[in-house]
Formats: structure tokens, C-alpha cells, sequence
């Protein structure tokens, strides 16, 4: 229990409302170092809307198949929708000037030919467009860090902008692709119609030729009728038949009277033997016409069977013809063929009788054949109607085929052939359609050149809490002599001055040696950090005449101050209200701008400004520390033994 008790009689030696204030501003360091450092950066990325930056359309529009598409206006658009930043839509001259001057953190430049090469993502061909952001390391590094973490967003919106534009331009090609195809599906129309016509019309010529095919089976029943027309031959010679056949009995009983009889017979079947060859004639002629006008019905073999019936019957005949001049010529030849004729009668007479059935029959078939060879006729004529038709159907068919033809052959067109390697290089074009270039007006290359002008303020501010922790700010001696205020304050602050500008030095030295700082304006920053050093321990030593102790405790604040305020890492504008209150009233801040533009290069006019600002406060801090050291020379019982002692 000793050391507890040992550590309750340090802290019972606070007893004074000062030295309890002291010991409870211990307690709150932690707070105030982490709590306002934390409040300052709690939510940097929240505020991003709060950082100018400049966006600069130079985008012309282009004019795809009649539609216009103008992709940095889209873009614009997108922008608009959803303030990543505060942006600004100004020209190229007064974004250059507002990244030069701080007014704008960095900028979007958007190219004249952005929707060209859009565009042409629907030819054979396209191009990746490409958009350029600026940025200045020289208006703080963390800026251009901001811009890459929420690149991937603004690549979103470039590509929305992308992708609307090069669909525009590929519907628009549709579009005539779509005519093209409308041409062709009107060609497969008239290709459509044109069949159905050909189809009517082969339809009808079935129909004609269906109807050749039914005259074509009554030809045949008609060429069978045609045999049996014969029958009137026979109503002919059946006649004559008979009488010679009633005859013969009395040319057998009386020679005499059969020669007498055989001449009289003879002269009169002379006479029907000539009718009747001349009957059978005629019928053979007749049927060798209808042979002759009908050529298919030379091939029927009951035309070919009616031919010979009808050959045989004028065959016939003319026998008979000559039998009957024989009978003239000689009565024993007469009574000779008469026996003959007596026995043969039977069959001529038979025969001659089918003859006439077969004449008679031949009559009715060939009425019957006229008939059937006249509606083959009507049935040819349709068939010629019906191939008119089809003929007409064709046309329209060849019509139709050839629309269809060229419109497809339109729409081809309109689809590029390519190679495997376009196809790669044009699938990689269109999959990332825009190249976000960077570019960085003063780069800092890495982080540690980039956050050098914050850290670089820390130190040398830290180096005004720590120097008077082994120096006096103002000797006892000086102020009991009769040594000037200006003489005693100069004296008092030159000590710590100097050793912070020893020190800042050799920082510098160590920096660029070392780790390679390589300041693009060396000589300026070397200037820079011997006037901040000043001025930072010209403060310090402010405070530390005209409070004592209890400027220990204030001269740390003043620095979480300063480092929460002066917008080292990230842009004021993201900082809460209070501290953007702060951000131009305290030195650092001064410090940190110029260190940055003799670091990376940039505005010199705000280098100009800072070491001027900074001049001021070394000025202000030195005239004021002459005031303090005037009261001082005036000695109380506090000064003599103080509350708080340090």
C-alpha cells in the first residue's frame, strides 16, 4: 500500500484551484489530442460535396443515322444527378486558372471527340474514347487520393454515359437494319402471295388435267363402241346375204334357168357387191380419218382391232364382187361357185352379219370417240388457263424473291464482318468504352513527399513546446537591467529561434539526403522553414512570457488546434464548421501551403502570400512579446512565487 500512499501525497500537493486546473488538463490531453483530431476527421468522404472541382465539356454532338448523340452532355447529366463533388461546369481557361489558384481541388476534362469515338462503337471499327482528369499534388496530395478512391464511381458514370450513347448509336443502326429487314419481310410478302398465286394455278392445271384424264377414260369405252358401229354395215350387206342364200336351191334344180337365174343373179349381186365394197370402203376410210385426226388412238387396241374387222369386211367385199363377174362369165363356173356358194353360204352369211353388227357398232363409237376427244379438248384448254396462271404466280414469286434479295442483302450490310483479332480488340474496346487518363500537374510521386508539409509543421510547432521546456523564455537578469523591451524580448526568443532553425535545417537536410524529398523550389523552401521556425517560436515564446507554466498547456492546444484546422491531410472543405472558422487564422496553415508549393511546384503567388502571413505573425508575436516583457519588469508577490511552476 506504500506507493498508493506515496502517489495520494503527490497528487494532494495540487492544491490551488490553478494546480487542480493542471492536473485536470492532464487528464484531458488524450481527450483533446484524440477527440479533436477524430471530430476534424470523422468523416472526410461524407463531405466530398463540399470540394470544387471543375468540369470542362468540350464534347461536340455527332449525328449517327439521323439520331444526334452527344455524350458529354449525358455525362454532364450524370454528374448533375449525384454530387460526388461541387461541381463546377466552366470553360477550359477558368478551370486552368482555379486549379492554379486552389479555387477548384482538380478537373474533368471532357474531349471534343468523346461522342465520336462513342459513336463508333456500332461500326466495324470503334474507338475508346477518353476523358482526362487533372489533378495538383500542390493543393494537397490527399486530394488526388480522394479522386482515386471514388474513380471507380466516376468511371460509373462516365460509362452509363458510355454505354447510352454507343446504344443510341447501335439502335439507331438497328434502326436501319430494321428497315432493311421490314424491306425484306415485305419481299417475303409478295414471295408469299406469289406462291399462293402459283399454287391457284397449278391447282387449276390439275384440275384441266384431271379433266384430260376423265376424256381420256371415255376415249377408251368409245373406241369399243366404235367396233360395234359396224352393225350398220351389216343392215346393209345382211340383205343381199340372204337373197343369195334363198337363191342357191334353185340354181342347183335348174342349170337352165340358174344360168339364166346365175345371170341376172350375178348382174345383181354384182351391183350389191359394188355397194357393199363401196360401204365397206367408206367405213375403212372413215375410221382410218378418225385414226388420223386422233393420233392417241392409233395406240388403243380396240381401234387397232377395229381396223382389221373393218379391212376384212371391204376384203369381203370385193370378193363377192368377183364371184359375181365370175358367175357372168361362165354358167358351169356359176353352177360350180353356186355349190360352192350353197356351202359357204352359212358362214359368209354369218360373217357378213358381223360385219354389219361390227359397222353398226363402229358408227356409235366413233360419235362417242368425237365426244370424248372434245372434252379432252375443254380439259386442255383449262390446263392452258391454269399454267397462265402459274406463270403470272411465278412472276410475282421472282418479283418477291428479288425484294426479298436486296433487302437482306441491305441488312448484311449492316453487320461487319470480322476478324478473330478485331473481334478481341473490339469486345475489349466496348467492355471498358472510355479511358480515364490522370494526369498531375505537380506530382508528389510518393506519400511521404506528399504529407512532408504536414508533418514538417508538426515538427517545427512541437519544437516550441520542447524549447522552453530547457530554455528561458526571458532571463531574470535582463528584465532587472536596464536593457531595452525590444533588447530583452529579441534575447529571450533568439535562443529557441535559432535552435529551431538549426533543427529545421537539419530536417530538410535529412529529408532530401536520406529519402530523397528533392524540393522543386529548394532554396525557397530552406527560406520558408528559417521564417516558420521564427514565427513558431516567436508564439511560443509569447505565451510562454505572458503565461508561464500554464503556456505549456496552451501552446498544445493551440497545436491540436492547428494540426485539426490546417487541412494537412485532407481539404478544409471537408472539415466540420469549426475548424474551416479556424483554418485561416492560424499559422500552420500558412506553413503547410507554402512547404507544399516549394515541395511539388505550383501557384509561387500563394508562396508569396504564405511567407508573407507567416512574416506577419513572426511580427505581430515579436511586438506583442515586447508589451509582456514591459509588464513583466514590474515584480509581484506571484511573480516572485507562483502557483504553477513548470
Amino acid at each position: 500500500m506504500a506507493p498508493f500512499r506515496l502517489a495520494w501525497f503527490e497528487i494532494k500537493r495540487f492544491r490551488t484551484p490553478l494546480q487542480r486546473l493542471a492536473l485536470a488538463f492532464v487528464v484531458l490531453v488524450p481527450l483533446l489530442y484524440g477527440g479533436l483530431y477524430l471530430w476534424s476527421n470523422w468523416d472526410p468522404y461524407g463531405r466530398l460535396d463540399q470540394i470544387p472541382v471543375a468540369v470542362v465539356n468540350e464534347d461536340r454532338a455527332v449525328t449517327v443515322n439521323g439520331q444526334q448523340v452527344d455524350a458529354g452532355k449525358l455525362f454532364v447529366d450524370e454528374l448533375r444527378k449525384d454530387r460526388i463533388f461541387d461541381w463546377h461546369f466552366v470553360d477550359r481557361a477558368e478551370a486552368a486558372r482555379g486549379v492554379h489558384d486552389t479555387d477548384y481541388y482538380f478537373q474533368i476534362s471532357v474531349p471534343r471527340d468523346f461522342s465520336r469515338k462513342l459513336a463508333s462503337g456500332a461500326e466495324a471499327t470503334p474507338q475508346r474514347a477518353r476523358m482526362l482528369i487533372t489533378l495538383d499534388d500542390a493543393n494537397g496530395y490527399i486530394v488526388g487520393k480522394m479522386a482515386q478512391t471514388v474513380q471507380a464511381s466516376l468511371e460509373n458514370k462516365i460509362s452509363a454515359a458510355a454505354v447510352s450513347a454507343y446504344f443510341q448509336s447501335v439502335f439507331d443502326n438497328l434502326e436501319s437494319l430494321r428497315a432493311g429487314i421490314h424491306q425484306a419481310a415485305d419481299g417475303a410478302g409478295q414471295l408469299r402471295d406469289g406462291a399462293a398465286t402459283a399454287e391457284q394455278g397449278s391447282a387449276t392445271l390439275a384440275s384441266g388435267i384431271g379433266d384430260l384424264k376423265a376424256g381420256a377414260d371415255e376415249l377408251a369405252p368409245g373406241a369399243q363402241q366404235v367396233s360395234d358401229g359396224v352393225s350398220a354395215i351389216a343392215n346393209v350387206v345382211v340383205p343381199a346375204a340372204n337373197t343369195i342364200a334363198d337363191a342357191l336351191p334353185s340354181f342347183t334344180q335348174d342349170a337352165a334357168t340358174a344360168a339364166s337365174a346365175a345371170d341376172s343373179l350375178a348382174g345383181a349381186a354384182a351391183q350389191t357387191a359394188d355397194t357393199v365394197a363401196g360401204g365397206a370402203d367408206s367405213v375403212q376410210s372413215r375410221v382410218t380419218a378418225v385414226g388420223q385426226a386422233h393420233p392417241e388412238l392409233q395406240a388403243d387396241p380396240g381401234y387397232q382391232e377395229l381396223v382389221r374387222v373393218t379391212g376384212q369386211a371391204a376384203g369381203f367385199a370385193n370378193q363377192v364382187d368377183a364371184s359375181a363377174t365370175a358367175l357372168r362369165t361362165t354358167t358351169a363356173s356359176v353352177n360350180a361357185h353356186a355349190q360352192q356358194l350353197a356351202a359357204d353360204a352359212p358362214r359368209l352369211q354369218s360373217e357378213v352379219r358381223g360385219a354389219a353388227t361390227q359397222i353398226s357398232q363402229l358408227d356409235s363409237g366413233a360419235k362417242q370417240v368425237a365426244s370424248g376427244a372434245a372434252q379432252l379438248d375443254d380439259g386442255l384448254g383449262t390446263a392452258a388457263t391454269g399454267a397462265t396462271s402459274l406463270h403470272d404466280g411465278v412472276a410475282k414469286l421472282s418479283s418477291g424473291a428479288a425484294s426479298l434479295a436486296s433487302g437482306l442483302s441491305d441488312a448484311e450490310t449492316r453487320i461487319p464482318v470480322l476478324s478473330d483479332d478485331q473481334k478481341k480488340t473490339n469486345a475489349a474496346t466496348l467492355a471498358s468504352p472510355v479511358d480515364v487518363a490522370t494526369e498531375n500537374l505537380h506530382p508528389a510521386v510518393t506519400y511521404g513527399r506528399g504529407l512532408t508539409p504536414f508533418f514538417f509543421a508538426i515538427a517545427l510547432v512541437v519544437f516550441g513546446i520542447t524549447a522552453f521546456l530547457i530554455l528561458r523564455p526571458i532571463s531574470a537578469r535582463a528584465l532587472a537591467s536596464r536593457a531595452g523591451d525590444v533588447t530583452v524580448a529579441l534575447a529571450g526568443w533568439l535562443p529557441a529561434a535559432t535552435c529551431c532553425v538549426v533543427g529545421g535545417l537539419v530536417l530538410f537536410l535529412v529529408l532530401d539526403v536520406f529519402l530523397g524529398l528533392d524540393p522543386t523550389l529548394a532554396w525557397a523552401m530552406i527560406g520558408l522553414v528559417v521564417l516558420a521556425a521564427a514565427a513558431f517560436t516567436a508564439i511560443a515564446h509569447l505565451f510562454r512570457t505572458w503565461l508561464g507554466g500554464v503556456a505549456s498547456a496552451v501552446v498544445l492546444v493551440l497545436l491540436l488546434l492547428q494540426l485539426t484546422a490546417c487541412a494537412g491531410t485532407y481539404p478544409y472543405e471537408t472539415l466540420p464548421g469549426f475548424f474551416r472558422a479556424l483554418h485561416w487564422v492560424l499559422p500552420m496553415t500558412y506553413f503547410v501551403d507554402g512547404l507544399r508549393v516549394t515541395t511539388t511546384g505550383g501557384n509561387t503567388a500563394h508562396l508569396v502570400r504564405d511567407a508573407l502571413v507567416l512574416a506577419g505573425f513572426l511580427l505581430v508575436a515579436l511586438a506583442l512579446t515586447t508589451l509582456v516583457v514591459h509588464r513583466e519588469r514590474e515584480w509581484t508577490i506571484a511573480k516572485l512565487k507562483p502557483d504553477l511552476s513548470l
